[in-house]
């Protein structure tokens, strides 16, 4: 069964926190939904982690 969450920007000032995207939840596997315009893109979380953490190692100052 495929749940879809909203998932809200809850450091927003505005009094009705905006929707950034939509999780959606299959069992053990979760996807993001990003609308951008008309258009929909759905990536799986676990790409998107992977990506941030790469990130953040590259971002890190080697030791010399």
């Amino acid at each position: 069964m495929l749940i879809r969450q909203p998932i809200r920007n809850t450091d927003s000032i505005r009094e009705a926190k905006p929707r950034v995207f939509d999780a959606l939840i299959d069992g053990d596997e979760v996807y993001l939904e990003v609308k951008n315009a008309k258009q929909r893109e759905i990536i799986r979380l676990t790409d998107v982690l992977r990506q941030v953490e790469a990130a953040k190692r590259s971002a890190k100052p080697t030791n010399k």
